[in-house]
């Protein structure tokens, strides 16, 4: 059986790959002198009839940022730092062009470097490829030392599955996992992981405000936002969220535009959600007697601020929305 390589010339072979992929080869003995293929001639953009091959041509070329401390072209079969990397190189007609240098040294039967060989590509396009990479990862640099929360990202059975800007947040490693779901109050976690099913299965944002326990034990309100991230065919990879602290802004939010509620939206409410009077009266800390009284009232319910915000806040943790639209008040899952 004959192999391929007889049924080819080197210098077939050597062209084909010059050609197809843009690359060049360069030879270097032992005492400086160079040979260079067609092929690297043409990645300088000189010509092979008018300069000679020398180490000192390619230092001409180097992009002046990009040039190395000088040597002696004989260190180039020793130490192949001298060429090996990637770097810029300007051709006659000032185009600039990135190229990339790999080579070896091969020894002679005695063990001594007969000559390095290199191998030149073009990878301009790539590096232009990169680029937007780049600024886009400096962009998000930046974003995790502006956002005034802890931005993390998740998976689609709600567990955080990396945190971005934790650096000066000790505390916030208790969230990783489903970490966060055991410190939401016991009675509202149920409601949580539903609000986060129905955004996984319908890709809509995640948009919530719950409280999170402490390491001292009490608990702080924060808002926590989610948006899908998803693949070229449109399915969810992952969700990016942020969480917000806004336990200082609550009370004036709640003293600007308190919350409103009838009766026969605290009736509907509880029954969408399955709950009993009893559960209800535990989620709140309002009696049992009391709930059953006031959904049996007509109109808005005159309450203290507070008990009437225990009770929409119970209702909306749960996944209720409030509805007051041109018609009646309604509710709605959110």
């Amino acid at each position: 059986m004959r192999h391929l390589e007889e049924y080819l010339d080197p210098s077939d072979i050597l062209r084909f790959f010059e050609e197809k992929f843009g690359t060049g080869v360069w030879r270097c003995d032992p005492e400086g002198r160079m040979q260079w293929s067609r092929g690297f001639y043409s990645l300088l953009g000189l010509d092979p009839h008018a300069v000679a091959p020398t180490y000192a041509e390619i230092e001409r070329r180097i992009h002046p940022e990009d040039r190395r401390s000088q040597h002696d072209p004989r260190e180039l079969v020793f130490d192949r730092s001298l060429l090996d990397g990637e770097f810029r190189v300007i051709r006659p007609n000032r185009a600039l062009r990135w190229i990339r240098i790999q080579s070896e040294t091969f020894l002679n039967s005695a063990g001594e470097p007969e000559y390095a060989l290199g191998v030149a590509t073009d990878i301009t396009e790539e590096r232009r490829s990169l680029q937007p990479l780049k600024t886009n990862a400096g962009r998000y640099a930046a974003l995790t030392q502006v956002a005034d929360g802890l931005l993390w990202v998740g998976s689609q059975d709600g567990r955080i599955t990396a945190l971005l800007n934790a650096e000066n947040k000790p505390e916030a490693h208790r969230l990783f996992g489903k970490g966060w779901v055991d410190l939401l109050p016991e009675e509202e976690r149920e409601a949580a992981l539903r609000i986060w099913a129905a955004a996984a299965e319908t890709g809509q944002p995640y948009d919530v405000e719950h409280r999170l326990r402490q390491s001292d034990g009490t608990y702080r309100w924060y808002h926590c936002k989610a948006m899908p991230v998803t693949d070229v065919d449109g399915n969810i990879r992952e969700w990016l969220g942020i969480s917000t602290d806004v336990h200082q802004q609550r009370p004036a939010i709640q003293h600007a535009a308190l919350p409103r509620l009838t009766g026969a939206q605290l009736r509907a409410a509880r029954g969408m959600l399955n709950w009993s009077v009893k559960q209800l009266a535990a989620r709140t800390g309002i009696s049992a007697a009391v709930i059953r009284r006031l959904e049996e009232q007509n109109g808005f319910l005159r309450l203290p601020d507070e008990t009437l915000t225990s009770l929409c806040d119970a209702l909306s943790s749960a996944g209720i929305e409030l509805t007051f639209g041109t018609g009646k008040p309604g509710v709605r899952p959110r």
